[in-house]
């Protein structure tokens, strides 16, 4: 039943024995495959032993989504663990193992992303650094930094000791530790390879240096016990500048030690026209021939190219192609427009909404908390910002477990105990009003009745503190920003966490995962794709390639793009087009 609607390179790379390399293009049921693999693997755990298998993602929206399906497939998700490799390393090498290093046998806690940049931008300053100079924060597997340049080390350095000082650790010296951990004490090892019969890994070409040393560790040293299913497209590799590594075959084999590993692929695409594929295949790097086998094989599809226009005209044109999209029977949330940077999402959704009134938007992206993923009390708002509906109950369920945990790790003391379950403390959230009409004034006075019914005195934890007003920081800093131009009101707080529907507009890293009918990027300029990073310190060729590549192939249908006129550097420089798209020969269409 399990395998009855996969093709047959799905069940190949689902019912396939031992480590295996899924090459997966897109479209081609990438999460599907995962999903029943998932299923399957538990299948084969026997019901008495502690045996557990786990999906490792980029994203906290791709874990949850593992969830969702499987219980929409009916299957018991109690065996699978399912989270960012951030997240796993936190789970079940530092929680449990601490104690064995001296870093942090006296305790700690995750740095606030947005505290932890406070603290480099004032550093920064100090160290006479301008606030765009890049500082690579990556640890190198012997523990010194992988920074080159002598000033940025510095203020690495210093960063660090301000860390130590106040108990804290960010993302990078997670993964630090919890290498450091696996190395010095092999018995971690030994009991996590025992405890998963399955490591799945998606988006494997994102991974960084340390995460594929920790994996590929707990894996060789089961022997065979722990199985690695490795699930990714190399020409998807867009994080480069994160520390995401695409390793080839050999470097992951090199990584098994004498391991086997088999590589398998994914070439049939669901998703778009032959059309679609054949123009997207033009910024390939890894030679994979992509065959479309969904029902729209072979739709007429319309790929369509303007490098004339003005950037004063920009908001009319895109009208008209949403509008087009329209006429043409294509629902609202088939459509997306892609921005070339985050910080232009503002101003185009609110130039589209009003030159087309009766069409709804999603700019969901610009939720004022959405820095604060990490923050207990981020977590703790997705609570009180989300309404109790059954498709969504394992999920809260889900928060409420990560909030019970969290408050524990900072205050070291349980919650009273009526409220020392999760059952519990979702009753007590769902039984909480407020009647504030201002978001951060709606948020503070739930935070203050949660933490009275379970007996929490924030004001004895300094960290709960600066936490809590590293929060509310963010989200006044983002409400008074007017390039952000976020709405104030608690019913618009709330609908940022709601399904909404409508054209959507977002990033090419926003929506990697994602599929549309029709989709609209702008902005395709040397600067933007490639960004001034990539083109100064990285390789400028491959990261546009890649970010065209991931760009396109969103698109199942009716592929728009637009390298506008008008934009300029800095210094009054006009940006030139993207290389990749100015020396392309392919007959676009008009419309």
């Amino acid at each position: 039943m399990i395998l009855d609607t996969l093709s047959d390179q799905q069940k190949d790379a689902v019912v396939k024995d031992g480590n295996v390399l899924l090459t997966a293009c897109p479209g081609s049921g990438k999460t599907r495959v995962i999903i029943h693999k998932l299923a399957y693997a538990l299948k084969n755990i026997d019901v008495n032993s502690k045996q557990r298998i786990v999906a490792l993602t980029f994203t906290v929206r791709a874990s949850e989504e593992i969830y969702r399906r499987l219980n929409a497939m009916g299957i018991n998700s109690n065996r699978v663990w399912s989270g960012t490799l951030h997240s796993f390393c936190l789970e079940w090498i530092i929680k449990p193992y601490s104690c064995y290093l001296p870093e942090l046998e006296n305790g700690y806690l995750i740095a606030d992303e947005t505290y932890a940049s406070d603290i480099i931008s004032e550093l920064k300053e100090m160290h006479k650094l301008k606030p765009i100079d890049p500082i690579n924060f990556r640890f190198n597997r012997d523990g010194t930094f992988a920074e080159p340049k002598t000033i940025q080390k510095r203020v690495l350095k210093d960063y660090h000791e301000r860390l130590q000082t106040e108990k804290l650790i960010d993302f990078e010296l997670l993964l630090y530790y919890s290498y450091k951990l696996l190395t010095k004490h092999p018995k971690i090892k030994k009991t996590l390879s025992n405890i998963f019969s399955l490591i799945c890994v998606d988006e494997y070409q994102d991974t960084q240096d340390l995460l594929y040393a920790i994996i590929s560790s707990i894996v060789t040293t089961g022997e065979g016990s722990s199985n690695l299913f490795l699930v990714g497209d190399t020409d998807q590799a867009i994080y480069a500048s994160l520390g995401g590594i695409a390793k080839s075959l050999e470097e992951i084999q090199e990584e098994l030690n004498t391991l086997p590993i088999e590589q398998l692929t994914l070439s049939g695409n669901y998703r778009s026209t032959q059309r679609i594929i054949d123009f997207y295949s033009i910024f390939q790097t890894n030679p994979i021939k992509i065959e479309a086998i969904g029902t729209n094989k072979d739709v007429d599809s319309i790929i369509t190219y303007n490098n004339t226009i003005d950037k004063g005209y920009l908001v009319d044109e895109i009208g008209r192609l949403i509008e087009h999209s329209l006429d043409n029977g294509i629902p609202e949330d088939e459509i997306c427009v892609l921005v070339p940077q985050w910080w232009l999402i503002t101003t185009i959704t609110k130039q589209l909404r009003a030159k087309l009134p009766d069409v709804n938007f999603d700019a969901s992206g610009l939720a004022p908390m959405s820095k604060n993923r990490n923050n207990i009390w981020y977590k703790l708002s997705r609570l009180f910002l989300t309404q109790p509906q059954p498709k969504i109950y394992s999920l809260r369920y889900k928060w409420c477990s990560e909030v019970i945990e969290n408050f524990k790790e900072h205050t070291n003391t349980e919650f009273s105990e009526q409220y020392q379950t999760e059952r519990n403390v979702l009753k007590l959230i769902n039984s909480i009003t407020s009647n504030e009409t201002e978001g951060i004034d709606y948020l503070n006075d739930c935070f203050d009745q949660f933490l009275e019914a379970v007996g929490i005195d924030q004001t004895i934890y300094a960290q709960l503190l600066i936490n809590r007003k590293t929060f509310f920081d963010v989200i006044k800093s983002r409400l008074e920003d007017p390039t952000f131009q976020v709405p104030s009101d608690i019913a618009s707080f709330m609908s940022f966490y709601r399904e909404m529907s409508g054209v959507v507009i977002n990033t090419c890293v926003g929506v990697k995962g994602e599929e549309f009918e029709t989709v609209i990027a702008y902005g395709l300029l040397n600067g933007y794709i490639p960004h001034w990073n990539d083109i100064f310190t990285g390789d400028p060729v491959a990261a546009s390639k890649k970010l065209l590549y991931v760009i396109c192939s969103r698109a199942k249908t009716n592929l728009h793009l637009i390298s506008e006129t008008g934009r300029q550097t800095k210094k009054g420089n006009p940006l030139e087009i993207t290389p990749e798209l100015q020396n392309l020969n392919f007959e676009f269409d008009e419309i």
